[in-house]
């Protein structure tokens, strides 16, 4: 059951992230609307949203609340899980890149500053660390994603008898 423990942990920790990141979508949206070209990134984000929302609905009610589940949570969770695999080796990439090369970092920070001039109030030496801090956390943040979505479809297999799977049809055959 330690596992499970781990579970719970990453969960609580991925809901409070799926808050933030979901706030940072909406604002994130209506400037999409205007570049269509950030839609696709927009979507991948809600969809890390939502299967964070979800899973941990499928731990709350249905692995501690002993709740049945509809077999529309089990689907929504898996379509969401598909596409936040996306997020979680973009992520891991892009992070594992700029992390073995520092050089590029500091030339897109260099760039920033030269196209800002004095328009930003942060230094740029503090500027390279909060990115850095940055990097670091979004590989942390997407290795925690990657084994949380295994040990869902684990779990989802494994407790498959809390998902409903009878129609309600209350009609006699």
């Amino acid at each position: 059951m330690k596992s499970l423990l781990l579970y719970r942990i990453v969960s609580y920790f991925l809901l409070v992230i799926a808050v933030l990141l979901g706030i940072a979508a909406l604002f994130t949206l209506l400037i999409a609307l205007a570049n269509p070209a950030l839609l696709i990134s927009v979507f991948v984000v809600v969809a890390v949203v939502l299967y964070s929302i979800s899973s941990f609905l499928f731990l709350h009610n249905g692995l501690d609340g002993k709740q049945k589940l509809k077999v529309k949570l089990r689907d929504f969770i898996r379509v969401n899980a598909y596409v936040a695999l996306v997020f979680v080796v973009m992520n891991i990439f892009q992070s594992i890149a700029v992390i073995l090369e520092p050089s590029v970092l500091n030339q897109a920070v260099n760039d920033f500053a030269a196209v800002q001039q004095s328009k930003t109030p942060l230094p740029t030496g503090l500027f390279l660390n909060i990115m850095k801090v940055a990097i670091w956390f979004l590989l942390i943040y997407a290795v925690a994603l990657g084994y949380h979505i295994s040990a869902t479809f684990r779990y989802m297999k494994q407790y498959a008898a809390l998902f409903d799977e009878q129609p309600k049809n209350n009609q006699p055959y």
